[in-house]
């Protein structure tokens, strides 16, 4: 099963920019990029399947989808058919769904891009 700490230990690693930017469930930022994330656990054990949800919140347009290209880039592991080793899990993703959101309130866009993962954990 993947857990939060993993996800944003991962982000962060590929894109040190993002140190204090990833949260679980919401943000309160909204001048600056915010990478929000939850997980779902389908079916568990020693080899399992999460889905993991990821919105890219920031006022432009532009600046949110280059970040959602970026989280694809790490958790879609279909182009390069590679799993994605950590310490204590590995997991092959894919993108299953997503959209688009303008929160008139924050006046900000949401990005939000949901991947299949099928992990395995690691002994």
């Amino acid at each position: 099963m993947l857990q939060g700490y993993q996800v944003k230990q991962l982000i962060e690693q590929r894109y040190p920019e993002l140190t204090d930017k990833i949260y679980p469930s919401f943000s309160t930022t909204v001048e600056d990029i915010s990478i929000i994330y939850f997980i779902s656990t389908a079916t568990g054990g020693y080899v399992g399947q999460d889905t993991l949800e990821i919105r890219c919140i920031h006022p432009d347009y532009d600046t949110a989808e280059s970040y959602k290209k970026k989280m694809i880039d790490i958790f879609s592991t279909e182009k390069e058919n590679k799993a994605v080793v950590l310490p204590d899990i590995a997991f092959t993703g894919a993108v299953s769904g997503g959209g688009a959101m303008f929160n008139d309130t924050y006046q900000t866009w949401e990005l939000t891009t949901f991947f299949v993962l099928k992990t395995k954990e690691r002994n």
